[in-house]
């Protein structure tokens, strides 16, 4: 009982606490745009028997949050995040 009350505490107070919900909303906005980008401009080489989304996929998966953040912002020209 005591780990219901703090699963849903956790998931009230800080999992979908409205500051938390927007920044993911960003962050998911970089990364869809990220995926666009590259998939697009065919920058990144796919392995044999592997596809460009996959590769892009893989790409993204292995940023940090901060290279992600510069990235996006050196590609739009937009900062989402202050």
């Amino acid at each position: 009982q005591a780990l219901t009350g703090l699963k849903r505490y956790l998931f009230a107070k800080l999992y979908r606490h409205p500051q938390v919900v927007a920044r993911m909303a960003i962050a998911q906005e970089i990364l869809t745009d990220l995926f666009e980008i590259h998939l697009q401009q065919g920058s990144l080489l796919a392995s044999e028997g592997e596809s460009r989304e996959r590769a892009c996929a893989d790409y993204l998966a292995g940023m940090t949050d901060r290279f992600a953040i510069r990235e996006h912002e050196r590609l739009t020209g937009q900062r989402l995040f202050a």
